[in-house]
């Protein structure tokens, strides 16, 4: 029988507690269950076997367990027969007997929608942008199909611009097809929602949205759906042909049923009341057979159904699946440990995806072996790449840290998976472009775009993707670089000075000259030495004259009063432009008429902001900005040893792993760090006095389990009272990390320190640190400030 599950325990055990229980024995308990246990494996084949029947709660392979519940004696015994070594969590087997509780009446959960709710805000969606939205029924579930006046329509939310004419490449999102899975379909809502508001102000979702087809099926199981809103660990649809009409283990696993090497691998169960039985057939079930049937309806089959061929590089479209939870990114295959012909390049999506969460990056086998899962038949039938999230850290994730920790990164990481519709297998392994800022103009005037070029934003754990240096970035001036013809309108220039490295700013400049008052896109896409990124955009207004105000002056340094010789970045507000070292640091920009602060930053100088800077329409400030040199405070490479530290043991030099010789500091030098670590590495205090615009850099290597185990970086002024400023997991590749210390800034015992923490469970590498340096301006970098800019005004 199904247990129930007391929500909002279950969900604190899962991102809180650690292990309870005895240690693990081959021996039957006495009483008659249900329990949640961790079962110890020696081989990845016995979790394989087990995978078939069952769906683990959690896997540690690194670790040699995995965590399962066990309804019975028998299953028990099965466990034990099977070789695993099985130890009892109390805790949790105290959790599964809890009697069910509604969704709706437990507080903390009020953030997800029930399925009724969830089809109300779909309509809401549709009244509100009739244009950009509209919902397609796909199909019913079990429940409707079977006993008239119950179960739901399979509801396809539909987003995209219907006064822009196709082709669009096509996007298709599912989520909630295991239905205790809460954050999945409450997240593509958001992502909906979040889009919709968006696209009157926002350049990269109106292109988005004008030139793609989103497709979004929020809840794929709804029958099973209502049953979790119960408070059960639902997780099948409602077929009653299965395990019994009134059974709580009825019903087949979604996705177990697609027809892709359905049943053909061990990667699913034929006994009907097992959690992952794969149905009668495939597709035998009325809401996989929906699925199937659209995506054959929206995406073209452009690979044959063999395994070994690949699908043409430059395919369309993309699949996402999105599942809870584990916080991975996964790819096909699931059935075999084959690389899918196409799997470098779901690979490198992948990372760039996980780039955004933070998640593990893996082929799906990696985790245990499926058979009939969606992503190998998006894949596999179609050709297009299937993929897969594992959101968050519970099935029934608290409202808390889903909103505080999951959903903004899963939402732009979905957004990365629609800008790379068109060209998924491609685009991938070119740049990612982040930061673009522009000013209004009128005709005549320059336009400045910045913005930041970046090939290495990738989620490098579990495997390196390569990078390269960017070679150039390409603007286009309301012309979508896609379209046949396009031609480039400006390139962008480095800031400092020449492309030559993987992660650079540039600027771009384009001239303004006949263009009319009024709104233009400007469309953008970054290249390496070997591939073209995805396309960016942001809107320019080329506005009337007199109708904003100016600001212009010069960017000096602030102890020699000359001009910079490097450019300058400024951000006005939401608008930007950079000062120009060959007409003696001046800069000028525009912004309709109120009071701004400006942010200036510079190589080799400390960023400052000046506020209070009036603009009118029609009028000219004139405003002189200067800018202090940095300098090393502090430095240290390892290279002399803990000196400079109190190091809480086992913090020590890591003499196999660094970036200059001859050693890194490292939380656990001799190997994997331990379960429940918090252990910190402290830097003696500093005396700050004088310095401003404080800034910690160093190298990071944070080989930790991904969403559970941390790399710390906090500060404090007294050296009890601390503040987190940064945290790292799951980034097992050299890092480079800038971070803004101006909290400390003028105080005499400035405070800081690295710190690992870890959970009950899996264990990793570590974290290490090199090169670490502390900079900052002022006094203590020589020479006097020009009276003329003590102030940082003329």
């Amino acid at each position: 029988m199904r247990r129930f599950l007391c929500l909002v325990i279950i969900a604190l055990w899962a991102q809180t507690s650690a292990w309870a229980g005895p240690g693990p024995s081959t021996d039957l308990p006495a009483d008659s269950g249900p329990w949640v246990v961790r079962a110890y494996f020696d081989s990845k084949a016995q979790v394989n076997a087990l995978a078939r029947r069952v769906e683990p709660w959690e896997v540690h392979h690194d670790q040699g367990y995995l965590v399962v519940e066990v309804p019975n004696r028998y299953e028990y015994s099965l466990l034990i027969s099977a070789g695993f070594r099985v130890a009892i969590d109390d805790d949790l087997t105290q959790i599964v007997r809890q009697p069910q509780r509604s969704l709706r009446s437990v507080p903390g959960y009020a953030c997800y929608r029930t399925v009724e709710e969830t089809f109300a805000s779909q309509d809401a969606l549709v009244a509100a942008h009739p244009t950009l939205a509209t919902v397609i029924d796909i199909g019913d579930s079990w429940d409707k199909i079977n006993h008239p006046g119950t179960g739901y329509d399979l509801r396809v939310l539909k987003l995209s611009n219907t006064a822009v004419e196709g082709p669009k490449p096509r996007a298709f999102i599912m989520g909630a097809i295991h239905a205790r899975e809460y954050a999945t379909a409450e997240t593509l809502m958001r992502f909906a929602e979040s889009l919709l508001a968006r696209y009157d102000s926002d350049a990269d979702v109106h292109w988005m949205l004008d030139h793609h087809e989103l497709y979004i099926l929020t809840q794929a199981n709804p029958d099973g759906r209502k049953k979790a809103e119960l408070g059960m660990g639902w997780r099948k649809n409602l077929n009653e042909n299965y395990c019994g009409a009134t059974s709580s283990s009825r019903g087949a696993d979604l996705n177990r049923n697609f027809p892709f090497e359905w049943g053909a691998h061990g990667g699913s169960s034929g006994a009907g009341c097992d959690e992952t039985y794969r149905g009668a057939s495939a597709g035998s079930e009325p809401e996989s057979t929906a699925v199937i049937n659209f995506l054959r309806s929206i995406f073209a089959d452009v690979r044959p159904p063999d395994p070994n061929v690949a699908a043409p590089d430059d395919t369309s479209g993309v699949f996402m699946d999105v599942h809870s939870y584990g916080r991975l990114v996964m790819w096909p295959w699931g059935f075999t440990n084959n690389v899918a012909p196409n799997g470098p390049a779901m690979a490198a999506l992948g990372r760039r995806l996980a780039w955004f969460n933070s998640y593990n990056p893996q082929q799906a086998v990696e985790l245990y072996v499926t058979d009939g899962g969606t992503k190998d038949f998006a894949y596999g039938d179609l050709g297009i790449p299937g993929m897969s999230y594992e959101i968050g850290t519970a099935f029934f994730q608290s409202c808390a840290s889903f909103e505080s920790q999951e959903l903004a990164d899963n939402l732009a990481s979905l957004e990365y998976l629609l800008r790379t519709a068109r060209r998924p297998y491609l685009e991938p392994s070119g740049p990612s472009i982040s930061g673009l800022l522009t000013a209004p103009v009128e005709a005549g005037e320059t336009i400045r775009l910045l913005g930041t070029a970046d090939d290495g934003a990738f989620q490098q754990g579990n495997g390196i993707e390569p990078t390269q240096n960017i070679s150039a970035v390409a603007v286009y001036l309301d012309q979508p670089p896609w379209q046949p013809g396009a031609t480039p309108t400006a390139f962008g220039t480095a800031l400092n000075g020449s492309f030559g490295s993987p992660t650079e700013a540039f600027v771009a400049e384009l001239p303004s000259t006949g263009l009319s008052p009024g709104r233009y896109t400007l469309y953008l896409r970054g290249s390496d030495s070997a591939s073209t990124g995805p396309s960016y955009a942001r809107f320019i207004d080329v506005v009337a004259a007199g109708t904003t105000g100016r600001l212009e002056g010069s960017v000096r340094d602030a102890v020699t009063a000359q001009p910079l010789a490097v450019s300058a970045q400024l951000q006005l507000g939401e608008f930007g432009s950079t000062s120009s070292p060959a007409a003696a640091g001046s800069y000028g920009l525009r912004a309709p008429p109120g009071t701004y602060s400006i942010t200036a930053s510079a190589p080799g100088y400390a960023s400052k902001t000046f506020s209070g800077i009036s603009l009118a329409a029609g009028q000219t400030t004139n405003q002189d900005l200067a800018l202090f040199p940095l300098c090393n405070v502090f430095s240290d490479d390892a290279s002399a040893g803990l000196g400079n530290f109190t190091a809480q043991s086992p913090w020590g030099l890591n003499t196999n792993l660094y970036v200059s010789a001859p050693a890194s500091f490292s939380d656990s030098p001799a190997g994997n760090y331990g379960n429940n670590v918090n252990t910190s590495l402290t830097l003696v205090p500093l005396d700050l006095r004088g310095v401003a615009g404080t800034r910690l850099k160093f190298q990071s290597w944070c080989d930790t389990e991904s969403g559970f185990d941390y790399g710390r970086v906090e500060v404090s002024t007294d050296g009890n009272s601390w503040s987190e400023i940064w945290s790292c997991n799951g980034s097992a590749t050299w890092t480079a990390v800038d971070l803004d210390l101006s909290m400390l800034d003028d105080q005499s015992s400035a405070h800081i320190r690295f710190r690992l923490t870890s959970d009950s469970n899996l264990t990793r590498d570590g974290w290490s640190i090199d090169n670490l340096v502390i900079e900052g301006s002022g006094s203590i970098c020589g020479g006097t400030p020009n009276l003329m800019f003590a102030n940082g005004f003329e």
